[in-house]
């Protein structure tokens, strides 16, 4: 008798640290955002994708991918972040490029590298903020 309650207790246990350990996010779409390749070719590019206040505090993991022409201007760095209050993931190129990029691929993948939300934004391939999505965007951390 007391093997078979050990034994319940034992599954009880695993039961409980199982679901203690699913705390990724499941789920997140990006809603929208910014970048900006300040004021020269050799300034690094910043990106902020709002992706909901519902997700502040949360653990995500980003990596854009830039390009040029269809060239890839960078190697699409996978950087772990946690969402801002405002629900935004705020993250700046590892890199300078030698061109302005006129294509960004946003992925967004949870801590356990399932991808969430993959985004393609067409960029004017020049210097300044630019915008994507609906709704008015905080361009604070871009500064």
């Amino acid at each position: 008798m007391i093997s078979k309650n050990r034994f319940i207790l034992t599954l009880l246990i695993m039961g409980v640290i199982a679901v203690c350990s699913i705390s990724a996010v499941s789920a997140m779409d990006i809603y929208g955002g910014a970048f900006s390749t300040n004021g020269g070719l050799g300034d690094l590019t910043y990106a902020s994708i709002d992706v909901g206040s519902q997700y502040s505090g949360d653990n995500v993991i980003i990596q854009i991918y830039y390009s040029r022409d269809g060239s890839l201007l960078n190697d699409g760095n996978m950087v772990p972040k946690t969402v801002t209050s405002g629900g935004f993931i705020n993250v700046k190129s590892a890199d300078a490029y030698r061109y302005y990029p006129d294509h960004a691929t946003v992925n967004v993948y949870n801590t356990n590298k399932v991808l969430l939300d993959t985004l393609d934004i067409n960029l004017n391939a020049g210097s300044g903020i630019q915008t994507f999505g609906q709704g008015f965007y905080d361009h604070s951390y871009i500064y």
